[in-house]
């Protein structure tokens, strides 16, 4: 492994001068890119498109700077990763350029199971060791995730590597941040599709591509770990801002193509979200009765519920209901589209037409639309976050005050507020229904992006009062 010594020179002049997504490069002036073989690892051999270095289109296999994803996405020195198309049952070696001096690496290679703990995908990848003058082979066709590293600050073990199979899907608003595996196009060395159809995205709904499921994937196992990211986001980047769809609410059709292609991750994919159908589920949706706008559609009392981030249909608010007080929910506020059940629904009686709840207090009302369900249950509510004392869910409750209208929480400790509600047919993270207070004021997020921070100090008590919609923090 002598050779690798020579890196820290052979490796100084590569440059990464490509831009993102959607563009391979290749095409300004100075004569082709994909000919122009600079010092560097590649990836080569009958297994992939390029058999070896002096192929057409060689420059085409090099690898990409890594990024650490458990060092804040920073570049690693000696860390490289490529997505690349194997052939099954070929070999393939990793060849280090050194100006005229090249040489082959492969691995000794241990078959690891992931189950997606740690946010890893679900997946049978191959681990180990890299070896000098040795190849690689692969048992399936199918596109392929490589990282290697040098181990350039000798931290690890010895100098690693992983060969992880990819099979792209979608993690976002369409599937509660679920996962949702693409179909692929036949497999080709040089470009394949990863399909996914009938999507159900809310307007600006949010997704990424991700193999496996995973946001991410571990090179090694004992501290330092170093961690690769398995998902792209904006511009096609590893570990990017989420994307969303433009056309607003509706079925779509995303598709994932990878070309193989040199210089950074992004310069391999590009992807398009195409809207098939406008959404039939509606984007907004109020409360009327008794008790909130005496009936009338018009009334400033008329409560409009939350939309749930990243679901479809789904819709909650936290209110103070009278008993025998009927009401009911309306997505245009009219008469014409109005209803006070769903198919499925837990915590109210149908009386009359209108739905009711048999006793007094503060309730929260969570209405699934996509899936027809509707559940009226006393309100809970939960601190979140170290301001309280860690980030385990539905751990730090608020107390309901003695006349059933208000809720109260002592802040534990000095720290940034966070706040949620939950319901037994809630969908997605905690976040998804989160809120906090500014200016005395309740702002839910609704489906926007992370609330601006609010300081609480330890020993101050946060209130909430849903019926106007104020809070405190004294």
């Amino acid at each position: 492994m002598r050779k690798l010594a020579y890196l820290v020179c052979g490796l100084a002049a590569l440059t990464f001068g490509f831009s993102s997504c959607g563009d391979k490069g290749g095409k300004g002036g100075g004569g082709p890119v994909d000919n122009i073989v600079e010092d560097g690892f590649y990836v080569v051999g009958e297994a992939t498109a390029v058999a070896n270095l002096q192929a057409e289109g060689a420059a085409r296999a090099i690898m990409a700077a890594g990024h650490n994803e458990n060092d804040g996405n920073a570049l690693r020195d000696g860390m490289y990763e490529k997505y690349v198309a194997l052939e099954a049952g070929k070999t393939f070696q990793l060849v280090l350029k050194e100006g005229a001096v090249e040489t082959t690496y492969g691995a000794t290679l241990e078959d690891v199971t992931l189950d997606g703990t740690g946010d890893q995908p679900v997946v049978t990848m191959q681990r180990g060791t890299m070896t000098e003058n040795a190849t690689l082979s692969v048992k399936e066709n199918g596109l392929y995730h490589i990282v290697l590293d040098l181990n350039r600050d000798g931290r690890l073990a010895d100098q690693l590597i992983l060969v992880s199979p990819v099979k792209w899907g979608l993690k976002g608003s369409n599937n509660g941040w679920g996962f949702t595996e693409a179909v692929a196009s036949e497999f080709n060395k040089e470009t394949m599709t990863f399909t996914v159809e009938g999507a159900e995205f809310a307007s600006g709904g949010e997704f990424k591509f991700s193999y496996g499921g995973g946001w991410k994937i571990e090179l090694n196992t004992e501290d330092p770990i170093i961690k690769a990211n398995s998902n792209l986001g904006e511009g096609c980047t590893p570990g990017g801002a989420n994307l969303k769809v433009t056309e607003g609410a509706g079925t779509y059709t995303v598709e994932l193509v990878w070309t193989l292609a040199a210089g950074n991750v992004e310069n391999s994919y590009e992807y398009t979200a195409t809207r098939t159908a406008a959404s039939e589920l509606p984007e907004t949706l109020y409360m009327t009765g008794a008790d909130f706008g005496n009936w009338a559609w018009d009334n400033a009392d008329v409560v409009e519920l939350i939309p749930v981030h990243s679901n479809s249909g789904h819709f909650w608010t936290i209110k103070y209901l009278t008993a025998n007080n009927g009401f009911k929910f309306s997505a245009t506020k009219s008469w014409d589209d109005a209803f006070a059940t769903q198919s499925e629904t837990t915590g109210v009686t149908e009386v009359d037409g209108n739905a009711t709840v048999t006793a007094d207090g503060l309730y929260m009302i969570y209405v699934d639309l996509a899936n027809g369900k509707m559940a009226v249950e006393p309100a809970q509510v939960y601190g979140m976050g170290d301001c309280f004392g860690g980030w385990d869910a539905e751990t730090y409750p608020f107390t309901l005050s003695d006349d059933g209208r208000t809720l109260s929480i002592e802040v534990a400790n000095d720290g940034n507020l966070r706040m949620y509600t939950t319901a037994s047919i809630a969908a997605g993270d905690w976040w998804t229904r989160e809120f906090n207070i500014y200016n005395g004021e309740i702002v839910y997020r609704a489906g926007g992006n992370d609330q601006e921070a609010v300081a609480a100090t330890a020993g101050q008590v946060v209130t909430l009062n849903f019926a106007d919609n104020t809070g405190s923090i004294q």
